[in-house]
């Protein structure tokens, strides 16, 4: 965890790359744009230095031999794919964790759920899952994993506050936003999706 800092913006451009289904520079920046925003609650990243954050990324990258680029394109090296790899995993508890909260918010009954009510009820469908052997890691059961991923999915309007009894929030969910993002992070929708290119 003390080192994730070192490597989180080469890490989002090795997921960014992961998940683009073709190697266009525009499209990478894109999905990068996407998952920076998605994880800003996880990671100390500045406001509005999305560019900034991408060109050193990928100074970064290029630097090591893990990438050539030029104004159109980004390329993986033979040598890179084993950079890419690590960098790629990095990033998989966090992904994973936003997964396993989407599955929750679309399979689980959240009908009147408060912000309170939340954590614990996540984390019980994440046990299950993860007695099962579902799930990979289990910093998904972390709550501040959860409560972050919770605050992304109203940043990005999937899930709404809505003033409930006595000065309690509760939750509404927007099934088909939540499942969306679900299948971003699992690399099933093309970053030209409405929702990355909205980011």
């Amino acid at each position: 965890n003390q080192t994730l800092h070192v490597f989180i913006r080469s890490s989002l451009l090795a997921s960014a790359i992961h998940y683009a289904s073709v190697n266009k520079k525009q499209e990478i920046f894109n999905t990068f744009s996407f998952l920076r925003n998605m994880f800003s609650n996880e990671f100390i990243l500045r406001p509005g230095a999305e560019v900034q954050d991408f060109e050193d990324a990928c100074y970064l990258l290029v630097k090591s031999g893990t990438l050539q680029i030029n104004q159109q394109e980004v390329l993986v090296t033979d040598r890179g794919q084993r950079t890419l790899e690590f960098l790629t995993n990095i990033l998989d508890p966090f992904v994973q964790g936003y997964q396993m909260v989407c599955r929750f918010l679309c399979e689980e009954e959240t009908e009147g759920l408060t912000e309170k009510q939340f954590v614990p009820a996540a984390r019980k469908f994440i046990i299950k899952h993860l007695l099962i052997g579902r799930l990979k890691y289990a910093e998904v059961l972390s709550s501040d994993l959860q409560k972050n991923a919770l605050a992304a999915f109203l940043r990005l309007g999937a899930v709404q506050k809505l003033r409930g009894s006595e000065e309690e929030w509760t939750l509404k969910v927007n099934t088909v936003m939540v499942n969306s993002l679900e299948d971003i992070l699992g690399g099933k929708l093309p970053t030209q999706n409405p929702l990355v290119a909205r980011l």
